[in-house]
Formats: C-alpha cells, structure tokens, sequence
C-alpha cells in the first residue's frame, strides 16, 4: 500500500466540493459495484414513459459518506388525453460535486396521433429555486419506444424573489431529453441535458457583504446501445459525460475560486446466459478525468482509470439469485499544486457478494456486501430495489 501523500498547507482551505479526487476506489463504487444491474436498467427504460416505477441504489463510499440514486418515477393516465407527472430524483456520491434533488410536477397531454406536450414545475420552499420543464413527446402505441424533449429553465424567478439584490447577468436554459428506439435486436437509449448555466451579480454590499457575484454550469448525458441476445442477454456499449463549473468572486476578503470538473466513462457489457441456472456478466470501463480550481485552492488534476470486472450468477430454485464478482482497477493521476506534485498510478480490487430476491418479475431487491483484496478491508454495503408497476 502507498501512503497518501498530504497537500500542502496552503492549499488546505474551506471547499465546497467533495475533497476525493486521488482516492483510487471513487469511481469503482457508484459505476461498478453499486450500479444498477443492466438487466434491471433495461427494464426501467423499457418502462419510462408507460408505467411507474421506483428505483434506487444506496451504498457506502467512506467511512461517513453514502453513494444514493433514487428515482421515482410516475406517469399515471387520468382519462381522455391526460397524464399525471410526478418523477423525483436524489443523486449524491462522492464522484460528483453537488447532491442532486429534484421533485418534478406536472401534467401530459395529448395532441394527435403520437405527439403529446408536457409541462412539470420544481417547485422549492424559496420561490427564487423554481424550475420550469416544457416539452414535446413522441411515442409508439406501447409508449416503449419514445422521444422526449424539452427547454429546462432553472431558477427562473430567481432575479425577482432572491433577498440578496441578486441580478441574472446569464440565466439556465438547457435542453433536456430522454429516448428510446428498438429496431430487430438493436436498442438504443439516452439522456441528459446541457445548456447554459446561471451568472449572478450581487451589486448591493449591504444585502449581500459576502459575495460579489458566482455562477454554475451543470451537463450531463448518457447514450446506451445494446444488441439483443436470447433474453435477457444482451451485449451493449455506454458513454456518459459530466461537466461542472462553478465560480465565485467575493468581497468579504476571502479568496473567491474557479472551478471545474469533468469527466467521460465508457462502458462496454454483456449479459450471457450460461446455461441451466448460470449467468455471466464481463464488464470493462474506461474513464478519463479534467479537473482544475484557481483562487480559494489552486490544483490541476489529470486522471485516467480502466477497470475490468466479472459478476457471475447462479439463479437459485424459488425467487433467489446469488452473485459473485471481481473488480479490478488500475488507476493512473496526475495531481499539481505550485511546484507540489502527487502523480501516482497502481492496481487494486474487490470482490462483491450479493443476494436478490425477486417479489416479482417486475419488483426485485439486492443486498451485498464487498471486501478491498489488497487492504484486507471491508469494501462497503448496498441495497438496490426496483419496482415496475
């Protein structure tokens, strides 16, 4: 084991984002070993827009921090043309900056034919928080192959109710999506939103003595290909960005800071059906990582992660699964502070263990447990659980 090398003192000041970046496991828990099982997301996505459904993931990434995604998603019928919206999201780990919490409301309508229009409000306990979601959806008569997009404007009142003499210099407008297409054996899926993020100035010193103006930029997306196989086999390959920036300039005598992180992970999968009561599931990612802060602490990280994995299963009589999986990960980074330096590369594992129940066929629950090989460590816990219904 190499010992983790301090920063210096001056770079040890308050920060608002997680301080991870040269932990070599921060990447392996939320994309590996508490990820989703595949055959479940397919199933999820399957069911987006048709049926609801709730869906979630929590494990431990620290001695003190969980890794939490859970979604809730509703898409009820109310008669005639109209649906009743609901979906609420919580994501937070320590792979990326801010915890993700949203309550999205709304209604959907239908137009003709396919097409329907939708409309869904955040809404928070500072008016200054609402969001807006406005878009147009297109659909198959199953509602299992769709295209969903909509304008995203965030903070919206922010300029009219904030209590700090805020004004909007850029306010948050992105583009926000969801699809799904199958064609034969070939499957397609993908999220995301990217747009342009908020730029505030607070120009009055007396309702706001701290800072003098900040902005934020949040994008991401994913795109999922799969290639069908005797179900529920199936071999894919996934790519998913993350870009965030953040900045604050202040005038309190504090530091202010620039910040930016981002990153780009491939994945590619297959689930095979082994025969009898065996599955397997080979996995291999990749990840490369851009991050640098200027101001309240000044670094540039460079990082590059490929991490092989193998879950094997064993779908015992009754409604129980059992699996066993290895994940290997060779870490590579490059971390600048002045004329300090930390630039490190290595390999380490992890076994997981893990036990599924499945009330249904649409409803199913996983306890595991994982343990870090060359630590001789306990490697966390998670829970998952989707339902469909």
């Amino acid at each position: 084991m190499i010992p983790l090398l301090s920063q210096p003192a001056t770079a040890q000041s308050d920060w608002p984002y997680p301080d991870k970046l040269r932990s070599r496991l921060v990447f392996v828990h939320p994309l590996v070993n508490y990820a989703v099982n595949p055959v479940w997301q397919r199933q999820w996505e399957r069911n987006l827009v048709r049926a609801n459904g709730v869906q979630a993931t929590v494990g431990s990434v620290s001695t003190d921090d969980l890794f939490t995604d859970l979604t809730v998603n509703i898409t009820e019928p109310l008669g005639g043309r109209f649906r009743f919206l609901y979906r609420m999201i919580w994501q937070d780990g320590l792979h990326i900056d801010t915890s993700r919490q949203e309550h999205w409301l709304g209604f959907e309508m239908g137009l003709t034919g396919p097409v329907s229009a939708y409309l869904q409000v955040h809404p928070a306990p500072d008016k200054e928080e609402f969001d807006l979601l406005a878009g147009l959806m297109v659909t198959d008569a199953a509602r299992e192959r769709f295209l969903k997009a909509g304008l995203r404007l965030d903070d919206f009142l922010y300029e009219k109710k904030n209590d700090r003499g805020g004004v909007s210099q850029q306010e948050s407008v992105s583009i926000q999506w969801e699809g799904r297409y199958q064609t034969g054996n070939w499957e397609v899926f993908s999220t995301g939103r990217y747009g342009s993020g908020w730029r505030r100035a607070f120009p009055d010193s007396v309702l706001s003595p701290e800072v003098a103006g900040s902005c934020l930029d949040d994008d991401t997306a994913t795109l999922r290909l799969r290639y069908l196989l005797a179900e529920p086999g199936f071999v894919g390959a996934e790519v998913s960005h993350y870009r965030f920036k953040a900045g604050e300039n202040r005038r309190d005598g504090l530091p202010g800071f620039q910040y930016t992180n981002e990153f780009v992970h491939l994945r590619g999968l297959g689930v095979v059906n082994l025969g009898g009561p065996w599955g397997l599931r080979p996995e291999i990612h990749w990840l490369r990582q851009w991050t640098a802060a200027n101001g309240r602490r000044t670094f540039d990280h460079r990082r590059e992660d490929f991490f092989p994995a193998v879950f094997c299963e064993l779908h015992a009589p009754g409604k129980s699964t059992w699996e066993l999986g290895y994940m290997g990960i060779h870490y590579q980074w490059d971390h600048l502070v002045g004329d300090w330096s930390d630039n490190r590369s290595g390999y380490t594992d992890k076994i997981k263990f893990g036990w599924t129940y499945a009330f249904l066929p649409t409803a199913r629950l996983q306890f595991s447990v994982s343990h870090e090989l060359d630590l001789d460590r306990f490697g966390g816990g998670n829970v998952q659980f989707q339902t469909v219904f």
